[in-house]
């Protein structure tokens, strides 16, 4: 299905490319999951929600966090629900003028899944995030953007995510990816744990090929090259 093949195609990104970015085939980025096709179990008075966010969505949301490269994803339309979810789970977003954000859940008794709770408390803060989910509306481009949700507003948002993927995937791949780990880390814990696993991840990456690189490019007063790195 759609999760195993996007799980697997996530976590083998390092292996074929230096960047990964995440779209939607039609009109919507992602419009979460489809309560349709449980009819039946909700007619049997049994749906299995839980089942589908713990079969479908949180592998895509753990394997994002974890993908050996940077994504980013190109909002090119509605993002609602789960969909909301995966695509806070991205690095980067780029989002179209008319794209939009919505939790939805609670316009239909639900609470946010996917991790949506943990990633609205980061990016928006407590107060924010609960007035977010509480009013069922809907967050635009343009104030996803002022809030830090949206990296970027573009008219032709898959070019432009193109293009700023090629940006990234000439930069030092590694050391952001390690950055990633670090500022999970930092959210969830005290300074000392913080500083202890910078220094461990300093020491590491002070030792590789990719920083022995951007050095010398440094002392020569050259772009470093890290496309084999």
């Amino acid at each position: 299905g759609l999760s195993d093949s996007l799980v697997s195609g996530l976590s083998q990104a390092g292996e074929e490319a230096r960047c990964v970015v995440i779209t939607g085939s039609g009109r919507a980025f992602c419009a979460g999951a489809d309560l349709a096709a449980l009819a039946d179990d909700y007619a049997a008075g049994s749906p299995d929600l839980s089942g589908l966010i713990v079969n479908r969505f949180e592998p895509i949301v753990e394997a994002l966090r974890i993908c050996p490269v940077p994504t980013v994803a190109a909002m090119n339309g509605a993002a609602a629900g789960a969909g909301m979810g995966l695509a806070l789970a991205c690095d980067l977003r780029i989002m179209a003028p008319d794209a939009f954000i919505t939790a939805a859940f609670v316009g239909i008794g639900l609470i946010p899944d996917t991790g949506s709770t943990w990633w609205l408390t980061h990016h928006l803060g407590l107060s924010r995030a609960l007035e977010f989910v509480m009013s069922n509306r809907c967050m635009t481009a343009d104030e996803a953007r002022e809030l830090g949700i949206a990296h970027r507003v573009e008219e032709d948002v898959a070019s432009a995510a193109l293009a700023w993927a090629g940006e990234l995937a000439d930069g030092a791949i590694g050391a952001m990816v390690e950055t990633r780990r670090l500022l999970h880390v930092a959210a969830s814990s005290d300074l000392q744990t913080a500083l202890a696993a910078e220094n461990e991840a300093q020491g590491r990456l002070g030792m590789s090929a990719a920083h022995r690189e951007g050095v010398a490019a440094f002392n020569e007063k050259r772009p470093p090259d890290y496309s084999n790195l």
